[in-house]
């Protein structure tokens, strides 16, 4: 189906390799999820698959890659602007270039719960929810006639049901299936074979490692093989050192010897040892060469909430009794009641377009009108809050002081920010290192509240234990929206469901 061989792919901008002489084979029907640190080149790597042209503006790259494919199908991770402006009717019906199956169409639209009569709405897609967007798409792509499938990051935006639904498309799918994600849950569920790029020793060497083997089988056997290698490697250098410690008292004897010995017969017979000595010398300096190396894993993100001084844990943060949540003319919901106090952890979960980020958002704004303490937030597009022509170290200094750019930098490096990343364009970094900056920024204002929407979405699942610690270690109040099971019940004391009749709380045995 794909064929790569001895791919290097280098990033333009500060001349970094992302894949270093990559060789694998893609058969018929495997579903390969590419993981990795965020910044690794995840995204550029599945385009490249793709299509070379997509990634020609800004990466170099050597080696073949023979595609055995004649139609594809692609889901980017954001909705490419040019569709933005396209209303529902114009998007589905506008074109005559695309074969459709609507037989498929109609039945996925109501597989996804998406109302096939918006199909013809002249509503426009820059005004749907992020998991619509997503829903959207992929009911068009999965109704055409396609051979293979690239999804990045098709968990990011879809509430549970439909992650659940296409958790399970993937399994039973005899599609050759290519997507990046960065929730466990959903890559133990569907992935066949892991392709994980790394960048190791301080990011300036890249890794690739290519195993046919279920996610959560390649994590274990790779923590394993990690502990042996790094055991054999300590074993084989303590025996090294005591061979080399009992031969320097060899060459100490001996020069000893040397030195003290005035016969010639005695003297040549003393050269000719120390003459053995050094030789044995030089067989273990040639020994040590050849010692099984470290191994050497990606260095992960280091971040703490310091200083932090928690409000008092009766203290009611926002109470919503009765209350109307609405966005323009729509009520989504007319009757809505919620309670959050100063040191809880609140997840919220609910199907897409049920108003989940709308509620945050007014959250949020009651929040600041009242609040006199700083509150951390984190909304769904970053741009929302970040300068994107701005460098992550002008975003985070207030003022030109050496001594704070020298304090960002060392948080930045903790975050495994290169030299060169902290003063590009938050623009050119990926989605998951502009998170890392709205993260850090919550941890540098010591904000005591946090309202989070979908925070794990771009953190890599390498990331994820920290991230989720991080949260759950955190001493002040925090309301998020997830559709990550594993982060709702790490982070979180209290889940509620939003519907229509407005917040229910469940047990987390039932996500």
């Amino acid at each position: 189906m794909l064929q790569i061989t001895h791919l290097t792919m280098t990033h333009e901008k500060d001349l970094t390799d992302l894949v270093t002489d990559l060789s694998l084979v893609i058969h018929r029907g495997d579903k390969v999820a590419l993981i990795g640190e965020e910044g690794n080149g995840k995204s550029s790597l599945l385009k490249w698959m793709i299509k070379e042209d997509l990634v020609t503006s800004y990466i170099q790259f050597s080696g073949q890659i023979q595609r055995n494919f004649v139609q594809y199908s692609y889901i980017p991770q954001q909705l490419p602007s040019s569709l933005e402006a396209l209303s529902l009717n114009d998007y589905f019906f506008g074109s005559n270039k695309i074969n459709l199956n609507y037989t498929a169409l109609y039945r996925y639209a109501k597989e996804l719960q998406f109302d096939s009569n918006r199909f013809a709405d002249s509503q426009l897609l820059a005004t749907l929810s992020g998991g619509e967007k997503l829903k959207i798409q992929l009911i068009k792509e999965l109704a055409q006639e396609t051979d293979i499938l690239f999804l990045d990051e098709p968990s990011n935006d879809l509430d549970l049901s439909t992650l659940k639904w296409l958790e399970n498309f993937i399994r039973q799918s005899s599609k050759t299936i290519i997507f990046i994600s960065h929730d466990e849950t959903f890559l133990s569920q569907t992935a066949t074979k892991i392709i994980h790029l790394e960048r190791i020793k301080k990011r300036n060497v890249a890794r690739t490692t290519v195993q046919a083997l279920g996610y959560t089988t390649y994590v274990q056997e790779r923590e394993e093989q990690f502990d042996r290698q790094v055991q054999q490697a300590r074993n084989e250098r303590l025996n090294h050192q005591k061979k080399v410690e009992r031969h320097h008292r060899i060459h100490q004897s001996v020069e000893h010897t040397v030195r003290n010995t005035h016969d010639a017969t005695a003297g040549r017979l003393v050269a000719k040892k120390m003459k053995a000595v050094l030789a044995q010398e030089k067989r273990y300096e040639k020994e040590a060469v050849k010692l099984t190396e470290i191994p050497s894993k990606e260095d992960h993100i280091q971040l703490y909430f310091k200083d932090i001084n928690p409000l008092h844990p009766r203290k009611v943060l926002i109470e919503l009794a009765a209350f109307t949540l609405q966005v323009e003319q729509e009520t989504l919901i007319p009757n809505l009641n919620f309670r959050f106090l100063a040191q809880e952890k609140i997840g919220i979960f609910g199907k897409n377009g049920i108003g989940k980020t709308s509620l945050l958002r007014q959250i949020y704004t009651l929040l600041k009108q009242q609040a006199t303490y700083p509150i951390g937030y984190m909304p769904q597009h970053y741009q929302d809050l970040l300068d994107m022509t701005a460098s992550p170290l002008q975003f985070l200094t207030s003022a030109s002081d050496q001594q704070e750019d020298e304090r960002i930098l060392t948080h930045l490096a903790s975050l495994q920010f290169t030299h060169k990343e902290t003063h590009h364009p938050i623009a050119s970094l990926s989605s998951g290192q502009q998170a890392k900056l709205l993260l850090l920024k919550m941890v540098l204002d010591a904000c005591p509240v946090l309202l989070l929407d979908e925070p794990t979405r771009n953190f890599s699942p390498t990331s994820q234990p920290q991230i989720q610690t991080l949260f759950a270690h955190f001493p002040g109040a925090i309301l998020t929206i997830s559709h990550d099971r594993s982060f709702l019940k790490a982070v979180c004391d209290k889940i509620f469901q939003l519907d229509e009749r407005g917040l229910q709380e469940i047990h987390k045995e039932d996500l």
